[in-house]
């Protein structure tokens, strides 16, 4: 009786474990957006009340925790294949809620500005390209549906603005800022240990199919067997960096960010001073654009993995383009209801898709790094919509022409992505940048 319950446990389908991966990437995604990226406009408000700060002022910091994190991808990438995921996903955490202690105690700009460097040193450690550069590496054929479910942890995490607005309010934002290091701590910590830099260690192949055979004439294990695959295919970041696609890419996903991060930092104030409703009421718009968002990241998967990208990352660069202009001349809450709608949309089915089109053109081998130049372009973008959006609104009394501006860029960004084709992979096979970093004790960790 025991053999036969044996063999009926063995005989189940096991959940592959990349989709446990998946699993931890939504909630520390979850953590990044609730309580710093998407949380950034709802103190935005309580900062300019208590310390008298310009909107410049206080976008500044922002802009400058973008500015950190894109210098950091380039080494963030190197250190990725060399050391793996869990550990960085684990320094960053620690960072991570470091930061949010330490800007609890702020009482000057500067003091500000460091606290919000050190959260974003840490949000960038332990998040974006580390999280995706497992994705990458633990689904082929279901990469974008992989990395499409993971983010919607990120979009989630705006239903957590209305909290966070209510905490400011209710608690303050000293000890909001606090209580958000500890959350981190205590939810992020452990979720580090789900990752695994790649599947071939353990025996899987990308989408949880399994090796054949045990052992081959070159009298490697099966599992090792594949690694070493892995490192010998796709393009170095040197032969990335000579692909025109990478810049067209590069360049439209910073146009997009440009326009990602205007928006969550200066909607709210936008709606606050423009239509004269309270912070709770826009952070509500927030989360309307936010269920929409994640829609559209959870079905993306489905479309992304059927459909060319490129010509899908188009159409959304377009539908950015049009919510913009509408934002721009809005004048009623239902017209900003539209906005949300379609900028929603725009986003949620074009971020998954930007992570995913790199791995299928340039390959898995050096993805981290790949990605980690990629963000030295990207988060230009993300550091320079903030600060004109607020430098705008400081001269001309009014957010809406900066939003009318950058939909400008935009559009600039769905013909750089429309021109962006997929390059022909090397002919000779090469090991990516650093060989010994693919080594199974990294691809293990």
């Amino acid at each position: 009786m025991f053999q036969l319950l044996g063999k009926a446990r063995r005989g189940r389908r096991r959940v592959f474990f990349g989709w446990w991966i998946v699993a931890g990437a939504w909630a520390l995604q979850g953590l990044n957006g609730g309580l710093f990226f998407q949380a950034f406009g709802a103190y935005f408000v309580h900062f300019q009340a208590d310390f008298g700060w310009t909107r410049a002022q206080v976008a500044g910091a922002f802009s400058l925790s973008r500015a950190e994190s894109g210098l950091l991808g380039p080494f963030q990438g190197w250190l990725i294949q060399r050391f793996g995921t869990r550990v960085l996903i684990r320094i960053g955490t620690v960072i991570f809620a470091l930061g949010f202690f330490a800007l609890s105690w702020v009482d000057n700009l500067t003091q500000f500005y460091g606290a919000y460097l050190i959260i974003s040193l840490g949000s960038s450690i332990g998040g974006f390209i580390t999280i995706n550069a497992a994705l990458a590496n633990w689904f082929d054929k279901k990469r974008t549906m992989a990395m499409g479910l993971a983010s919607t942890g990120w979009g989630t995490a705006g239903l957590l603005v209305p909290v966070v607005a209510l905490a400011l309010g209710a608690f303050g934002w000293r000890e909001t800022a606090f209580w958000s290091g500890i959350i981190v701590l205590v939810i992020g910590l452990p979720l580090a240990q789900l990752f695994r830099y790649a599947p071939e260690p353990y025996g899987y192949l990308p989408d949880g199919e399994k090796p054949a055979g045990e052992r081959q004439d070159d009298g490697l294990p099966a599992t090792s067997r594949p690694i070493l695959a892995l490192v010998a295919k796709g393009f170095t970041a040197r032969q990335a960096l000579k692909a025109p696609s990478f810049w067209y890419i590069s360049l439209g996903h910073a146009t997009a960010m440009l326009a990602v991060s205007a928006i969550n930092a200066l909607l709210i104030p936008y709606l606050t001073e423009s239509m004269g409703i309270s912070v709770f009421q826009a952070a509500l718009v927030v989360m309307l654009l936010t269920v929409i968002m994640v829609a559209g990241q959870a079905t993306i998967g489905f479309l992304g993995d059927r459909f060319e990208k490129r010509k899908i990352i188009v159409a959304c660069m377009v539908g950015h383009t049009v919510a913009l202009l509408i934002l721009a001349f809005a004048q009623t809450l239902p017209v900003v209801v539209l906005f949300a709608v379609i900028h929603g949309i725009a986003w949620g089915f074009r971020g998954p898709l930007m992570t995913a089109i790199r791995a299928d053109y340039f390959g898995r081998g050096s993805f981290a790094t790949i990605m980690g130049f990629s963000s030295l372009i990207i988060q230009m973008g993300t550091m320079i919509g903030p600060l004109f959006g607020a430098f705008v609104a400081d001269v001309t009394g009014s957010f809406g022409p900066a939003f009318g501006v950058i939909a400008l860029f935009t559009a600039a960004g769905a013909f750089l992505f429309n021109a962006a084709r997929k390059p022909e992979m090397p002919e000779t096979p090469v090991a990516p940048d650093d060989p010994q970093s693919q080594s199974a004790s990294a691809a293990a960790c």
